[in-house]
């Protein structure tokens, strides 16, 4: 609990999601993606989350709100679980597991033109 309040303080006080849409619209992109990811591991569906991780911390660093965005969305996915309002103010309906299997070719969203270093 004590993670998502501090990722609440986060989206409410940062830059990055109070200013810029791209950053909005990417890291929105990154908790729906690793909430399918959860969601297979809690499926019991064979998806390796680790490469995606990898990427993001590859664009991003390790210790960026991007992985923590994709740490959050991950473990709600895995663990049911619902975010609070002020990060997932319309949460989707959980996918169903029966659909998961197909998700396997997911990919991460594009890096912005904005965001590129």
């Amino acid at each position: 609990m004590r993670a998502a309040a501090a990722l609440a303080a986060l989206f409410l006080a940062a830059p990055l999601f109070a200013q810029d849409a791209d950053s909005r619209k990417l890291m929105r992109g990154y908790l729906d993606t690793f909430r399918i990811l959860g969601r297979a591991k809690m499926c019991r569906v064979e998806l390796d989350a680790e490469p995606y991780f990898r990427e993001v911390a590859r664009r991003h660093g390790e210790a960026s709100d991007a992985m923590s965005v994709a740490r959050l969305g991950y473990a709600a996915g895995a663990e049911d679980r619902l975010l609070g309002p002020e990060i997932d103010p319309a949460p989707p309906a959980p996918m169903p597991c029966d659909v998961i299997p197909y998700m396997k070719d997911i990919s991460l969203p594009e890096l912005p033109p904005s965001l590129a270093r």
